[in-house]
């Protein structure tokens, strides 16, 4: 299912999930997303600019910023180098989608469940990339700065939505979780984007 996605990440830090990771999300996760970690694991990919992450990391940020009634589930699968976080979303009224949480502009974005397209297609192709997640200047920034480590992500200092500038001089390599509850509870809620 993930085959052109791995085909392009042939230089990514993968980690192999067992069988007992899969187990204790098999009656949450969707097949495309189970399928993904059997396929792809854990690990940065796209060099460094995605990384596919365990859920718990990020699962308390999950829920409590989406706590619309009808989520059954809203689970982290992956974030950017930024520390913008993409969830599976099992909605009881509208269905089954991915949630895309810009944390540096305090915005989110619904897109299709189809992980598979996501991973595919979405993430090389650079208008997407532009226009969704703008992410398009992280080859240049990260040469700048350094490539963060797993759990680290490139972040503004100040944060952009606290009034910071998007300059590279404000881009430091800051731990992720930290990073995202400081914004997240600086903020309250997050943006629909267009």
């Amino acid at each position: 299912m993930y085959e052109k996605f791995l085909e392009r990440n042939t230089d990514c830090i993968r980690q192999t999930v067992d069988d007992a990771f899969i187990a204790k999300y098999a009656d949450i996760a969707p097949e495309n997303l189970i399928a993904l970690w059997k396929e792809a694991g854990l690990g940065m990919f796209c060099d460094g600019l995605f990384r596919i992450i365990n859920p718990e990391e990020f699962q308390d940020f999950a829920d409590e910023y989406n706590s619309d009634s009808f989520y059954k589930t809203a689970l982290p699968f992956m974030v950017t180098a930024f520390g913008d976080i993409f969830a599976f979303v099992n909605h009881s009224i509208i269905g089954d989608y991915v949630i895309y949480i810009n944390v540096r502009y305090g915005t989110f974005k619904n897109l299709s469940s189809n992980i598979a397209l996501l991973l595919n297609k979405c993430v090389f192709n650079e208008s997407t990339l532009k226009a969704w997640f703008k992410v398009e200047r992280y080859a240049e920034i990260k040469d700048k700065v350094g490539l963060p480590q797993l759990d680290e992500c490139l972040g503004y200092v100040p944060a952009l939505v606290l009034g910071g500038t998007e300059t590279d001089d404000n881009i430091q390599i800051l731990k992720t979780v930290p990073y995202i509850e400081i914004i997240a509870q600086s903020i309250g809620e997050f943006e629909r984007m267009g």
